[in-house]
């Protein structure tokens, strides 16, 4: 797991307190589907997204 999104996990859980939210099955499977992509791959790093989003603009 990657350690930063565990670093946000724990800093989300700190700063809410011992409140729990629940989430709907929906949200859930989004949570489940995203994290089977992210796994295989399906996804850009934000800086190769600002790049080209630059590279678009420039072109503008």
């Amino acid at each position: 797991m990657d350690l930063n999104f565990i670093n946000a996990s724990q800093n989300l859980s700190d700063s809410s307190g011992n409140e729990l939210y629940e989430i709907s099955n929906n949200q859930e499977t989004a949570i489940t589907n995203s994290r089977i992509e992210i796994e295989n791959g399906y996804f850009h790093k934000n800086e190769d997204v600002i790049s080209e989003m630059r590279k678009w603009l420039k072109k503008k």
